[in-house]
């Protein structure tokens, strides 16, 4: 459905963003494309919706290229942005009749494109409102019920639940999962992993212009138990006890900025390395023991929190 191959791209006087991307977004699929800010998901997707062209590389929607099918591509895709894309003085209605008139292509089924986009982002009694009346969240619904008009094959997410309500942001995730499920391929950004996590089918994790990891969800996470033990006390690992860096050497475990983490063999190995622990009058500030969650893998792999 989406294929990026070799892309290459740097803004005007900067250097290369992207040196070599590659990736693939199948159809029917619910993509999630995660990095810390600054990391090029925008830049992507402005990309991948031919907001921009690569320096280099090829970029295929539905087996069609923007240098000869660009009208045929953007016909059968739509954009949510991270910022709100409507008219603050005109009312839900009168914004989705307005922009309506973007897609030709919907002729005598305005009323009803514009009524299934309410319906579906649950902005029916809200429809005759001023934008610029709405709350965040009822502004990220008509984000999205705008982006819905041309019924897409291809709908882009950009931080679509950020700083939004418990409601809205029931009402935009149940829309995403009933779009996702009646067909349409989306690709969804976001900071709240767990949401991608729950939704998303497949994930890419993108820092500093590269794709650390590219797979299905569970492919991703189905790793084996990891132990991390975060000390009270964080100390310098040349500091640490003699005997637990023995430990650390014969089980392969790591110590860095005052958390242990590593993979043990079996729970007993967990009770010798917390036995040493208490005899070495080390404290504790927590204890995480299972599955990799997505919010795990991503702060392994791009070895910081979300950066503002």
């Amino acid at each position: 459905m989406i294929s990026l191959k070799s892309i290459e791209f740097a803004y005007p006087q900067q250097a290369n963003l992207f040196q070599g991307i590659d990736l693939e977004i199948i159809s029917g699929s619910l993509f999630g494309l995660l990095g810390p800010n600054g990391a090029g998901k925008t830049t992507l997707i402005a990309l991948m919706t031919g907001q921009l062209k690569p320096c280099a590389g090829e970029i295929h929607i539905q087996g069609l290229d923007y240098r000869h099918d660009r009208k045929r591509i953007l016909s059968n895709l739509a954009v949510a942005p991270q910022d709100y894309a409507f008219y603050p003085q005109l009312t839900a209605r009168e914004n989705l009749d307005f922009f309506s008139n973007l897609y030709p292509q919907i002729g005598a089924q305005r009323k009803a494109r514009i009524q299934e986009a309410l319906e579906l982002t649950g902005l029916q009694d809200q429809a005759r409102k001023p934008a610029r009346q709405f709350s965040g969240g009822l502004k990220r619904r008509l984000n999205l019920a705008i982006s819905l008009l041309n019924r897409p094959a291809i709908l882009f997410l950009d931080e679509p639940t950020v700083g939004i309500d418990p409601q809205s942001r029931h009402f935009i995730l149940q829309a995403i999962r009933d779009l996702n499920r009646s067909g349409t391929t989306i690709l969804y950004t976001s900071h709240y992993m767990e949401e991608v996590e729950q939704l998303c089918d497949r994930v890419a994790i993108i820092d500093h212009g590269r794709i650390l990891a590219h797979d299905g969800i569970n492919e991703i996470l189905n790793k084996p138990a990891r132990l991390q033990i975060t000390f009270d006390t964080p100390t310098d690992s040349t500091s640490l006890p003699a005997s637990l860096k023995a430990l650390l050497q014969k089980t392969g475990f790591e110590y860095a900025n005052g958390c242990l983490s590593g993979l043990p063999r079996d729970t007993h190995a967990i009770h010798e390395l917390l036995k040493l622990l208490e005899a070495e009058k080390l404290k504790i500030q927590q204890i995480t023991y299972g599955r990799q969650t997505l919010e795990s893998l991503f702060f392994e792999l791009t070895q910081t929190h979300l950066r503002d």
